[in-house]
């Protein structure tokens, strides 16, 4: 297994909504805050439970999507590498995030600013960065990532909207394994993922749709969705993992998991 992550940035959820659309997920005016904020209050404390340090933002009212803390960007080597975010009702939640980053002693890095990439498209694994492209991140950010962060990128092609984040279909585990909804992808990126992934095990159409993609992993424990098949579990189970589930309903609303509201810090 991978070492369990030490510490990470959440942001609570003061003002959460839906008042615009920019993903398929998205349901205007369906939340229930009180409700997201017990939810939301709920992920803390299994990341608490887990000996996790939780750095919490506080949400800003005009910027709903403010909880979705991984995709701010990159954190690494004390270093934020900051999103360039493709909508204009996401831009301004970058000018939060930096001034936390900042104040939290964090160097402040960014692209160019001239092609998008958001944090929920970016999974490491192993010595790569793996770069879901197509409806949030370009293809033309891989260069620019590839240089500030001293690594391999690999696009991978997203093909279907409903899956517009890398981490609603790919779920690495460990330096061997990770799960993928291959429909996801192009064909091509599906037979790359092949080549490099040692140990690719698919998720079905009913487990993707109840974003067990988009579960999180410390070490050999595992924050999953509620609802989440049980032939997901058992295959986690099997890879000696111990899960934990977590109602995130009221988040789903919005097109957001579990993996979407943490930002890895260490």
């Amino acid at each position: 297994m991978l070492p369990p992550v030490k510490r990470v940035l959440v942001c609570r959820p003061n003002n959460f909504n839906v008042d615009y659309v920019i993903n398929p997920h998205m349901q205007p005016y369906s939340v229930d805050s009180d409700k997201a904020l017990k939810q939301w209050e709920g992920l803390v404390s299994v990341l608490e439970e887990l000996k996790i340090k939780v750095e919490v933002i506080e949400q800003r009212p005009e910027v709903p999507d403010m909880v979705f803390a991984t995709d701010q960007g990159i954190v690494r080597d004390g270093s934020i590498l900051l999103a360039n975010f493709r909508y204009s009702q996401r831009q301004k939640e970058r000018v939060y995030y930096r001034e936390w980053f900042r104040e939290n002693g964090f160097g402040l890095r960014a692209l160019s600013n001239i092609f998008p990439f958001e944090g929920g498209d970016t999974l490491f694994f192993n010595d790569m960065l793996f770069v879901g492209t197509s409806f949030r991140a370009s293809v033309a950010s891989c260069e620019e990532l590839s240089k500030k962060l001293e690594l391999d990128v690999i696009p991978l092609r997203l093909v279907d909207p409903y899956f517009y984040h890398l981490d609603m279909s790919f779920l690495p585990i460990n330096k061997d394994t990770a799960f993928c909804y291959l429909p996801a992808l192009s064909e091509s990126s599906q037979n790359l993922l092949k080549r490099l992934v040692p140990n690719l095990i698919e998720l079905s159409e009913k487990a993707v749709k109840a974003y067990a993609a988009n579960s999180f992993v410390s070490g050999d424990n595992i924050l999953v969705s509620a609802g989440v098949p049980k032939d997901f579990l058992d295959d986690l189970k099997k890879l000696g993992l111990t899960t934990h589930e977590v109602d995130v309903s009221e988040f789903k609303k919005a097109g957001g998991g579990i993996h979407c509201l943490i930002n890895v810090l260490e």
